[in-house]
């Protein structure tokens, strides 16, 4: 293990500058978005009484909004919506 000594002043300056990088960051990106309830294609058919075919055709014709992630899971509100 190495260890390199600086002095006190140089150590401030470099506490500085990591702080305001810091808060460069979070002023840009902000805080991690928390990600809404989603439901799987099984759960909407389910909850809307429909086949997976007509809700990939609501998908494809923009009917029900989704997000995917892997999968199509779909947002608890816009079902229930429709």
């Amino acid at each position: 293990m190495r260890f390199t000594a600086i002095d006190t002043s140089a150590w401030e300056e470099l506490k500085k500058s990591i702080e305001e990088l810091a808060l460069c960051v979070r002023e840009q990106f902000g805080t991690k978005p928390e990600l809404p309830d989603l439901l799987h294609n099984g759960d909407v058919c389910r909850i809307l009484n429909i086949s997976k075919r007509t809700l990939q055709h609501y998908r494809d014709t923009s009917v029900l909004p989704f997000i995917q992630i892997h999968c199509c899971p779909l947002k608890h509100f816009l079902v229930y919506k429709i």
